[in-house]
Formats: structure tokens, C-alpha cells, sequence
């Protein structure tokens, strides 16, 4: 009937449910979960969590989701490693990077927060700047650096709805410059007409409008 855990670091943990074995320091709660780690700044929600006090780990089930500084994570199933600051989510996860206005979309997304590195495994879908639309897999996302990457064959559409199509690409977000190769670009002229182009390799500035 709710209740509060509170460890050391002055961390908590609210729930409706709590079990907690003292053998292997191990608490499991169910129930309008709440983790709150004040030193950090995050805070994490969900049906179920699993802490592991001796490993400083979190494991949550079901509506999980972590906040943070300007950023939003949201997955099926979350783990938040406290020692090296390290989210991993699975199953429908998203990263909500509020303040570079980037979406990205995954089965599977790491968070490296000390080095403000995204990385995501398997198909990957990113909504960057409300403009640009990013097809891709094994994307990373160095925020700082304002980096998006791939090694992968990707598509990108742009709010004119020229599309895109690259055996790699490198985009960086506030130049809003996209360098790729084996580029074949689908330009929309009009309704009933498109223009296709191919590049061995090249850069392409969406500021100005110009590609070399």
C-alpha cells in the first residue's frame, strides 16, 4: 500500500508494492514505480523495477521511461547503470533530445551521458530539426558535436520531399550539411515531375540550397 525506499546517496524509489531480499540487496518493486536520483538530476517511471544495490543498477518493465537534462527516454524495458552513467532501452525506444529538436527512433538505444553519445542497433528512424527524416541502421548521435552517422545504407527526406538515397551518410544538425556517398537524389520538381541525380560522393547544404 505505497511506500518509499530511500538509499544512502539519497536516492528513492516509490512504489505501490515492494519486496526486498536482504541476502543479495536486491529490491523489487511493482506499481507506479518511481526512481529518483537527486545527485544525478534523473528520474525514472514504470510498472515494475528491479534495483541492484551492489551493482548500482536499475532494470525497469513495462512504460518505462527516464528523464533528464533535455533529454527524454522512453522504452518497453530500461536499464540505468548509476556507476557509469549508462542507459540502455529496448523495445520501442525513443530519445527525445529536447533541446537539439532530434527524435530518434530504435529497437535498441544506448545512452552514454557522460559523453553525450547515442547509439542505436537495428532499424533506426530519426525526425531531426522537424525537417529531415533519417532511415537508416546502427546510428550514432554525438550531441554535443551536433553528429549524426551511419555506415549503413540510409534515405533521408527533406521537407520539400526530395529523397535521398546513401550507401553512408554524416550529417551534421547545425550546419544542417549532409555529406554522403553513392548518393542518388530524387528531386521533386512538381506534382507530376521528379528529377533523379547520382553522386559517387558528395556535400550538400540544405541551408543554401547548393551540393558539391
Amino acid at each position: 500500500k505505497k511506500g518509499t525506499a530511500t538509499s544512502k546517496d539519497g536516492s528513492t524509489i516509490t512504489a505501490e508494492n515492494f519486496y526486498y531480499n536482504k541476502l543479495t540487496n536486491i529490491l523489487e518493486v511493482t506499481g507506479n514505480v518511481k526512481y529518483l536520483d537527486k545527485i544525478k538530476d534523473i528520474i525514472i517511471t514504470s510498472d515494475k523495477a528491479i534495483y541492484y544495490k551492489n551493482d548500482e543498477k536499475v532494470f525497469t518493465i513495462g512504460n518505462s521511461k527516464a528523464v533528464s537534462e533535455n533529454n527524454i527516454i522512453t522504452a518497453s524495458t530500461l536499464e540505468y547503470d548509476k556507476v557509469n552513467n549508462i542507459f540502455k532501452a529496448k523495445k520501442n525506444a525513443v530519445v527525445n533530445d529536447i533541446e537539439k529538436d532530434a527524435v530518434i527512433y530504435a529497437d535498441e538505444i544506448t545512452y552514454l551521458k557522460n559523453e553525450e553519445k547515442v547509439t542505436t542497433k537495428g532499424k533506426t528512424e530519426a525526425f531531426v530539426q522537424k525537417k529531415y527524416l533519417f532511415n537508416s541502421e546502427n546510428v550514432t548521435y554525438l550531441r554535443k558535436k551536433e553528429k549524426l552517422f551511419s555506415q549503413k545504407k540510409s534515405t533521408l527526406k527533406d521537407d520539400n520531399e526530395n529523397i535521398y538515397k546513401l550507401d553512408s551518410f554524416f550529417y551534421n544538425i547545425n550546419k544542417e550539411i549532409l555529406k554522403g556517398k553513392q548518393v542518388e537524389i530524387l528531386a521533386k520538381v512538381d506534382e507530376n515531375k521528379t528529377d533523379k541525380y547520382f553522386f559517387s560522393e558528395g556535400f550538400f547544404n540544405f541551408k543554401d540550397k547548393s551540393h558539391i
